[in-house]
């Protein structure tokens, strides 16, 4: 009877200390998130400059903040592909950018294609204007709290 009286005990100790801890594990976290919300679209990809060997682009995005803080992008870089053919590599930004609270930035940038990653396919691409432009962003976003984060972004226009 005493042993029974005895296990009773240490299992209600148990649960009396087990309880606080479970009530903990499963309330609702209170701690601040991530206030780093960013959306990067594209606007447009023009051919803007065609020679004999040298053919360059003018790629446009839109970066919006939906945040509740100021950020800044840091560094951005991309990759540049022609119907899923790599053809162009690079910084996108050649110094920091501020974007405030709620607001939307424009970036532009000319993305030059070398000469010798131009293969056939590409060029008919580019000429008779079928196929997918394809842009592989990587961003490193601050905001005023110093929080960072790195962004992967992937977008795509249709060649027209």
């Amino acid at each position: 009877m005493e042993r029974n009286g005895k296990n009773i005990y240490y299992i209600l100790k148990a649960l009396l200390f087990s309880l606080p801890l479970f009530i903990l594990a499963c309330a609702p976290r209170t701690t601040k998130g991530s206030d780093l919300r960013v959306s990067i679209k594209p606007i447009s990809c023009e051919l803007a400059n065609i020679e004999l060997k040298k053919i360059d682009f003018l790629y446009q995005l839109s970066v919006i903040n939906k945040g509740n803080q100021d950020i800044q992008i840091n560094k951005m870089t991309y990759e540049f592909y022609i119907n899923d053919e790599k053809v162009s590599e690079g910084d996108y930004l050649s110094a920091p950018v501020k974007i405030r609270a709620k607001n939307t930035r424009n970036l532009q940038k000319f993305i030059p294609v070398p000469e010798e990653l131009q293969s056939s396919k590409v060029k008919t691409a580019i000429r008779e204007r079928k196929g997918i432009y394809t842009l592989k962003i990587k961003a490193v976003i601050s905001s005023i709290s110093e929080e960072t984060r790195e962004i992967d972004e992937v977008v795509k226009l249709k060649i027209k």
